[in-house]
């Protein structure tokens, strides 16, 4: 149904069915999304974990390193775990994932199991590593997939959903700004607000705040930045991390606030943490960073992604991946011009 080149085509009706055939025999089930959780993550994940909870199912959501504390306000998100849990799970399912290796080490534990495995994604990326795949990279988030998820399995939207839903769809379309908006994402989203979620709450407690350490990191990063020819990189360690009172775990990249230099095109950011560099791109419309990132053994979208490259150097990946971005800027031309 999917491969790891192209998700954009309509999902199967026989892929819907297998869903919740699975869903129907299993009692207890864990939901699990992946490492350093960003709002679609934890939003759809949670959207899932309360949707199946709804329907009499004994359900356990599950990410590396557990909760992250800007998300405490997305509904039962207390419950997450990051060991697993008795009793163990009669299904998996992963939202938000595009390779099982982001599941982290919590992931690998439950796919260990050998449980039946349903994943939920929407990353044009997606590896379709599960035993039914639900992709779908026509939509802006995994929480809009789960809406149509949920629809499919005739599940009502209650408040306390509705909203997990509505913080995965507002911090990954930036409040409806990013390209792959469509007239289905804005639906959505009414949906969720009809249903009772609260969207300024999620814009004031996500995208119109950022945590101090986040903003001094920003400020170290700027001040570091490189600007050639339409590309804008920065580089930081764990070093500096720790030093704006930062942990590992909170820490998703910069590339999304570099990419608003004025004459930015692409951005990239590089952070070496323990003998690797985390590597995470955004692009402008009419350039891609989808297919740098899957060269480099990661995922995301054409306006998003990233990758880990293992024990390198920062000389090194630097030296690997500047000159694919560069390509890509001599292949891409912007869309949008003053």
């Amino acid at each position: 149904m999917t491969t790891s080149k192209n998700n954009s085509a309509p999902l199967v009706q026989l892929e819907w069915d297998k869903a919740a055939q699975l869903v129907a025999a299993a009692q207890t089930i864990a939901v699990v999304t992946h490492l350093q959780p960003d709002g679609d993550a934890i939003g759809s994940m949670m959207g899932v974990t309360l949707a199946l909870r709804n329907q009499g199912k004994h359900v356990t959501p599950y990410v590396e390193g557990g909760l992250p504390k800007r998300f405490a306000f997305v509904p039962s998100s207390a419950d997450i775990r990051d060991t697993l849990q008795d009793p163990l799970p009669d299904l998996i399912i992963s939202t938000d994932s595009s390779d099982k290796e982001r599941l982290g080490t919590i992931g690998a534990s439950l796919l260990a199991l050998g449980r039946p495995l349903i994943q939920l994604d929407h990353h044009q990326t997606n590896l379709s590593f599960g035993d039914v795949n639900l992709v779908d990279a026509r939509t802006a988030a995994a929480s809009e997939g789960v809406l149509d998820w949920l629809d499919q399995l005739g599940i009502e939207l209650t408040a306390d959903i509705a909203q997990a839903l509505i913080t995965g769809l507002v911090t990954d379309t930036l409040c409806f700004r990013t390209s792959n908006v469509s007239a289905h994402t804005l639906q959505t989203g009414q949906r969720l607000i009809a249903a009772g979620a609260d969207m300024t709450r999620v814009v004031q407690l996500t995208l119109a705040r950022i945590p101090t350490g986040l903003m001094r990191l920003q400020a170290m990063a700027v001040s570091r930045m490189q600007l050639e020819d339409g590309l804008v990189w920065a580089t930081i360690d764990e070093t500096d991390l720790l030093a704006c009172g930062m942990q590992v775990g909170d820490y998703t990249g910069l590339s999304g606030h570099l990419i608003q230099t004025e004459d930015a095109r692409l951005s990239a950011s590089f952070t070496v943490l323990d003998g690797d560099v985390e590597c995470s791109f955004r692009s402008i419309p009419g350039y891609s960073v989808a297919e740098i990132s899957l060269a480099l053994g990661g995922g995301g979208h054409v306006a998003a992604g990233g990758a880990t490259l293992r024990g390198v150097t920062l000389e090194q990946a630097l030296a690997r991946v500047l000159p694919m971005l560069k390509a890509e800027l001599a292949r891409g031309k912007p869309v949008y011009s003053r």
